[in-house]
């Protein structure tokens, strides 16, 4: 019996400091957060990403029912 691949759904919330977009996005495969931004056209050093409110480096996978919020980063002087 061949395998199922259950989809692995999130919830992504982009605040670029202007407004705040809600998504809920349907992954077909096994996604890390450098996977999730490439897809989402996102460039890795503008941002930071959390997870339920834990921030989260490139390579930690997404799994399903996560809540994720990918923030803009400013620095200045």
């Amino acid at each position: 019996m061949p395998e199922v691949n259950e989809a692995i759904r999130v919830r992504m919330t982009r605040d670029d400091l202007e407004s705040e977009e809600k998504k809920e996005l349907e992954l077909k495969e096994r996604t890390d957060v450098k996977q999730l931004l490439d897809k989402q056209g996102i460039e890795r050093q503008e941002v930071l990403v959390s997870r339920n409110g834990t921030i989260l480096t490139d390579n930690h996978e997404i799994k399903d029912g996560d809540e994720i919020r990918v923030m803009d980063v400013i620095a200045g002087g």
